[in-house]
């Protein structure tokens, strides 16, 4: 690296650095006296399987039951149970999390910053303009300090496209190992990185096409992870897919989720993605550099991202967060490489057009790469960054409502209560009772049941039937829109002031203190 750049990269990270930290802190809160942190709810689900593991219980939603996987991240939940074995208090855990995701952020744009420098060696702007963006580009950064293993995939991928376009002769078998390390690392943390580890691979072979070995080890690694992964799940678990999977797929065509996955991508990817994709085609247009096979590689990760999305139906968080969702962000990286790329083509054409010796200093490149990079993100994640600022993170005010009702379910309940819930994570962690998930992440019964509601992912199945009437939760912690009308006619449960339901002949609920918490 050149002295200047490196320089200019080492300010852009530690810039970074500070501004992640100021978002992790602003997602504290104060409660008695004690400072809490918490991370989304989906993340905290993972956390509660990850503190039941450390505490020598198993993989289990809940202790003394059979297992079932409710949680799709196996690596990120493994991080945090061996985080949950340090001993870390609960108020605090989810900062230690939001630090480890901190660290893999600015490791990830580092890999942006070296893949940008291996493509184009000479580049005057493309390695700062793709570092900056992807540093402060706002899905990647808030689902990944939010505490989803978004960061931890982006990073492995984007290591393993560095490894796949180092691969060299000389070389050759110690990046056949590491790059099936990377491999077998992305598959332990999300099954579905197998998209995006298929295109690496593809493009290894056509690359080695003379030799074919070179490719053979990292095939070799997916090929038996992927077996081993599957067969524990089904042997610990009882299915090869996680529960989640059922949840969300069974009972719903594709046709359904594929139009819901087609709005919601227009409706809050385009904003993200509609400028890299104009800048990338026309200069694919015009720049013959710019269509090569490594390019291709690049558009592929990004574009087997927006497809599973669509295939899929979007995520369940678009209209909160405002931007798009999580599976998109773990490809954006790629796409703002070869917006990168291209920007650094037109920037070095009009530089050569006026050239001065302004326009030739090293630092004067990297201020303008930088602010090139900062109009563009004024442009794709200002609205929701500005919103960031006024009210804080999305979805934090539910996160911290909910740590409040987790902490005063465990002050006001017995430890052998049984409460039902409807978001499966900061409830159960924080008031560590037997849970009911009441829209069946965490139940197969729910889970491979008929489609109640419309589709919307992760949240149109529930059977009140089995869950209440049938499991006679001791409290129902948390209302839904779908609750109430239900509920009427269960005369074994009355509604306390603050929306909770507890059944009347239960004597393991302190209903005054309950009420006391939430007027």
């Amino acid at each position: 690296m050149r002295p200047v750049r490196r320089r200019a990269l080492q300010l852009v990270l530690v810039s970074a650095a500070i501004f992640y930290a100021v978002f992790i802190l602003r997602t504290s809160f104060s409660l008695k006296g004690t400072l809490y942190f918490t991370l989304v709810d989906d993340a905290m689900v993972s956390m509660r399987y990850a503190h039941h593991l450390a505490q020598g219980y198993g993989i289990v939603w809940n202790v003394g039951e059979k297992p079932v996987e409710g949680f799709t991240n196996p690596a990120w939940m493994l991080l945090m149970a061996a985080l949950h074995s340090l001993r870390i208090p609960a108020s605090k855990i989810s900062m230690v999390v939001m630090v480890v995701a901190a660290g893999i952020l600015l490791m990830n744009g580092w890999v942006v910053y070296r893949i940008c420098e291996l493509l184009r060696p000479r580049s005057r702007y493309a390695p700062l303009i793709a570092v900056t963006i992807t540093a402060f580009y706002f899905p990647l950064v808030f689902w990944s300090l939010r505490g989803m293993e978004v960061g931890a995939l982006t990073l492995l991928t984007g290591a393993g496209v560095l490894v796949a376009l180092e691969f060299t002769d000389g070389r050759r078998r110690c990046s056949s190992a590491l790059l099936g390390l990377l491999f077998f690392l992305a598959l332990l943390v999300r099954l579905d990185a197998l998209l995006q580890i298929s295109v690496i691979l593809i493009y290894l072979i056509a690359r080695t096409k003379s030799d074919r070995r070179g490719a053979g080890m990292p095939l070799l690694i997916v090929v038996l992870t992927l077996i081993g992964i599957l067969w524990f799940q089904r042997v610990y678990f009882g299915d090869f897919l996680p529960n989640t999977f059922y949840q969300k797929v069974v009972g719903t065509s594709p046709e359904e989720r594929i139009k819901n996955g087609l709005l919601v991508f227009n409706q809050y990817a385009t904003r993200d993605t509609l400028l890299f994709v104009l800048s990338v085609a026309a200069a694919m247009w015009v720049y013959k550099d710019m269509r090569s096979r490594e390019t291709a590689l690049l558009a592929c990760l990004f574009l087997v991202q927006c497809a599973y999305s669509i295939w899929v139906g979007g995520d369940y968080a678009e209209a909160e967060v405002g931007a798009a969702n999580r599976f998109i962000a773990q490809g954006m990286p790629f796409l703002i490489l070869l917006f990168s790329l291209a920007a650094d083509c037109f920037m070095t054409d009009v530089a050569a057009a006026h050239e001065t010796s302004d326009l030739s200093n090293p630092r004067l490149q990297s201020w303008v790469s930088v602010g090139v990079a900062l109009g563009v993100l004024l442009v794709v994640s200002g609205q929701p960054w500005i919103n960031w600022a006024i009210d804080n993170a999305p979805l934090l005010k539910s996160d911290i409502r909910r740590v409040k009702i987790g902490l005063a379910i465990a002050e006001y309940t017995s430890p052998t209560a049984t409460i039902a819930v409807h978001a499966a994570g900061q409830i159960p962690y924080y008031s560590d009772r037997r849970t009911i998930d009441l829209l069946g992440l965490n139940d197969r019964v729910i889970a491979k049941g008929p489609v109640t509601g419309p589709f919307y992912p992760g949240h149109d199945k529930w059977n009140y039937d089995y869950s209440i009437r049938e499991l006679m939760p001791d409290l129902i912690a948390d209302n839904w829109t779908k609750l109430g009308d239900y509920m009427r006619d269960m005369s074994e449960y009355q509604q306390l002031e603050n929306g909770m339901y507890v059944r009347k002949d239960s004597t393991l609920i302190d209903v005054n203190g309950l009420i006391s918490q939430f007027r």
